[in-house]
């Protein structure tokens, strides 16, 4: 079973990052992302965390989007996204 990040998680990395998707800026159908997977020992911390839509979420899974961490600042990350083929958010 997958586990579910609590509530006040969510909204306060939703509430860091203006309530917009950090790659494309879409407010709809937004999820918080792991930048460090938890299979691969992420943890449940803001810093671990980036608000992305759906979309966009899924392509990061799915491969299409690539997150580079640039540098770790208080409870947030510097990020550069790199598209892989010809996937962009519509």
């Amino acid at each position: 079973m997958k586990a579910v990040l609590p509530p006040e998680l969510s909204t306060a990395c939703f509430r860091r990052d203006g309530y917009r998707c950090r790659h494309c800026g879409d407010s709809n159908s937004l999820t918080p992302h792991h930048v460090i997977y938890r299979s691969h020992g992420g943890t449940d911390n803001l810093y671990n965390l980036l608000t992305l839509c759906l979309q966009c979420h899924t392509a990061t899974h799915s491969g299409k989007l690539r997150i580079e961490v640039r540098s770790l600042l208080a409870n947030n990350l510097d990020v550069k996204f790199t598209r892989t083929g010809k996937w962009k958010p519509q």
